[in-house]
């Protein structure tokens, strides 16, 4: 079967220093030009991946990061991006309708405590990015992460999002290493309180497989769910094809114009196609770029209850842009 998506890092650049992410404290790589990623997209293609989410780091920090998603699209690619919004304001006009899933970072309802979290003063940019983005007929959503520090105030959350008049996504701070506070995320307590946010409140969204997840303790290594060489393709700033994943990944091999081959071919690649989610350091792993698409391959209760939250939430965007050409 093909892998459904790409996790493609454009940068570790960032121009913030959020408490739960260590990405902006790695040293800056080489990054890769324009026509080497052209090529990967064209072999992410043949490979049979329908879904790109350039990530980072801080997407918006690549100089010409509307030519990659414009490329992207003229491929098929169905593309998202997650931003801080810093440099939002400035670059919307150049990436409009090239995001099919544009995410805003969220990390509170008020000014201070999005900003503690964040480690720069953008709440504010973050409302106006919002503003501009539906001005030019975006449907941006607010992607807050649920961490041991802020699962009590989802509410507060919720409320921001019905004032801009936009949906929120909850998603559990996952366990990677320590500088993702991996003894505190996630826990019983935080599943609880997703889903009494999600009862009580409309506009919020939530993965009910992830949910399901982190009550059952996460990847069992005995019992693997995690297919994250078969669902995923992670390519790093460098371009190099990280094997497992990137949170842990164990090599980067340099793909040197030769994805295709490298990942239908390579013994490299087979070695960790085989140990997915069997390795030590994935136990009781959560990480949801990797998982969530996971789930899709092979049928059990976490494949039916992503199903039902991807078709729910397809019902909900509906409903919303119909509200908003009202």
């Amino acid at each position: 079967m093909a892998p459904l998506v790409a996790n493609y890092y454009l940068t570790y650049r960032c121009n913030a220093r959020c408490h739960f992410c260590n990405i902006w404290a790695l040293e800056a790589n080489n990054e890769a030009d324009f026509a080497t990623i052209q090529q990967n997209l064209k072999d992410l293609r043949r490979l049979g991946v329908k879904y790109v989410d350039f990530t980072g780091g801080e997407p918006l920090l690549r100089q010409d990061v509307g030519q990659i998603y414009t490329e992207a699209k003229k491929q098929g690619f169905v593309t998202s991006m997650t931003t801080n919004t810093i440099l939002y304001p400035k670059k919307a006009k150049e990436i409009q309708g090239l995001v099919d899933f544009l995410n805003f970072s969220l990390d509170g309802g008020d000014a201070e405590t999005h900003d503690q979290s964040r480690g720069v003063k953008i709440f504010d940019t973050l409302v106006e990015s919002v503003k501009i983005a539906i001005s030019l007929g975006e449907y941006p959503v607010l992607n807050h992460t649920v961490t041991a520090q802020n699962y009590n105030r989802l509410g507060e959350v919720a409320e921001l999002g019905q004032q801009l008049n936009v949906r929120v996504w909850l998603n559990p701070a996952f366990t990677a290493h320590d500088n993702y506070n991996s003894k505190k995320n996630p826990t019983p307590d935080m599943v609880a309180a997703i889903e009494a946010a999600g009862k009580k409140y409309s506009n919020l969204g939530y993965n009910k497989a992830a949910l399901a997840f982190i009550e059952a303790g996460g990847n069992d290594t005995n019992n693997p769910r995690c297919k994250a060489v078969e669902a995923v393709i992670a390519i790093s700033p460098d371009n190099k094809l990280l094997l497992p994943c990137y949170h842990f990944a164990q090599a980067g091999v340099p793909i040197d114009g030769k994805l295709y081959e490298l990942y239908r071919e390579s013994e490299e690649v087979e070695k960790f196609r085989v140990s997915q989610g069997k390795l030590s350091v994935c136990e009781g792993c959560t990480v949801w770029c990797y998982l969530i698409p996971s789930f899709f391959k092979g049928v059990d209760k976490y494949w039916f209850l992503n199903q039902i939250t991807y078709a729910g939430e397809f019902v909900a965007r509906k409903r919303f842009l119909q509200r908003a050409v009202v």
